[in-house]
């Protein structure tokens, strides 16, 4: 019965989508329907608001408005929504892969993770939303502990702890996901500085750096959600134990204090620095780009100035002479170093 449910689902919904001619998963231990199908279900019964808004526009079929990310191979996604050119319909299941999904239309973005071990499926369920009763940092361990005898285990890792930067999200005018509406944000410690509106500048200088190629690739819209970065990192070179290199993390601005940030995808990861100056964001662009940005001699000559009675100078222009060791990086789509010729100059 549920195999003919799935076909007559392929002739009338999706037979132009590809799904329906995909080959066999590529691991024989998981059946691609069967894990959609439960995919499907975690959503449905996990988020009501998200199921009444689906069967209300009539998607009450075997896959609704939701997208799954492979963190283990970034270039192994699916969707079925009709703006996500570039997503694969044909997604394998594989061993010890870790994949994020959740409901495209943002305001129901409830992030599930499934880990798929041994012929099983794990799901964590809501790990963004507040009271979930889920912990994403025990995700983390989970993850870890699995992938310790794996090569690609460091990769795995850092994009699962960005993981939400591996999605695909409508827009809409909500700038929050409805499971987070009563959430408190901790305010910036430096009152000179409000954290998501500094995000938010840091986020426009990462949009302009890069080719429209590369734009879109990536989920413009929320590059700053719950006042934290959205797939970069921001690592504070003047006390380097200040950073959100993940979605463990937030990141204090300071006043005379020198940033280094950059997209974690490494491919896109053309790196920027910002100084933080009485209320001011002064910002180098692109440095790792030559003759694309900003030189580091005139980043280095402009801290050297700025810092000229601080006891700690030598330390800093050191830490900002080797930006790049203060940072969070992972390849992407095979790409393991920046492609320069995708940056704006």
């Amino acid at each position: 019965m549920k195999r003919l449910v799935f076909v007559m689902f392929c002739v009338l919904a999706l037979a132009t989508s590809g799904l329906c001619q995909c080959p066999k998963n590529s691991d024989s231990q998981y059946d691609r329907e069967n894990i959609l199908e439960q995919f499907k279900g975690f959503l449905w019964e996990s988020i009501p608001g998200y199921k009444k808004r689906e069967e209300e526009l009539g998607y009450s079929d075997l896959f609704s408005g939701f997208f799954i990310y492979d963190l283990s191979d970034p270039t192994n996604r699916f969707t079925t929504n009709k703006y996500s050119e570039g997503f694969r319909d044909c997604i394998n299941f594989v061993n010890n892969h870790v994949y994020h999904f959740s409901a495209v239309f943002y305001p129901f973005s409830n992030s599930f993770l499934a880990v798929l071990e041994n012929g099983r499926l794990k799901v964590f369920k809501s790990v963004n939303c507040v009271d979930s009763g889920g912990d994403f940092s025990e995700v983390v361990k989970y993850v870890e502990n699995m992938l310790k005898n794996e090569t690609n285990r460091k990769g795995v890792l850092i994009r699962l702890r960005n993981y939400r930067r591996y999605g695909f999200y409508r827009a809409t005018d909500e700038t929050r996901v409805v499971c987070n509406y009563d959430k408190e944000i901790p305010e910036n410690s430096d009152k000179l500085y409000t954290r998501g509106k500094i995000l938010g500048q840091l986020s426009d200088v990462l949009r302009g750096s890069v080719s429209k190629k590369v734009r879109e690739q990536l989920s413009w819209r929320f590059l700053v959600e719950e006042s934290r970065g959205n797939g970069f990192f921001v690592w504070d070179l003047t006390e380097p134990t200040n950073k959100q290199a993940s979605l463990l993390e937030r990141v204090e601005f300071k006043n005379k204090h020198i940033y280094h940030f950059a997209f974690i995808d490494l491919p896109f990861s053309f790196s920027h620095i910002a100084v933080l100056e009485d209320g001011r964001l002064k910002i180098f662009k692109s440095i790792n780009c030559k003759g694309k940005g900003d030189r580091l001699e005139d980043v280095v000559a402009y801290v050297n100035e700025q810092l000229k009675n601080d006891k700690n100078k030598a330390e800093i222009i050191k830490r900002v002479k080797n930006y790049r060791e203060y940072g969070s990086y992972a390849a992407f789509n095979g790409q393991s170093k920046p492609q320069c010729e995708e940056a704006r100059e």
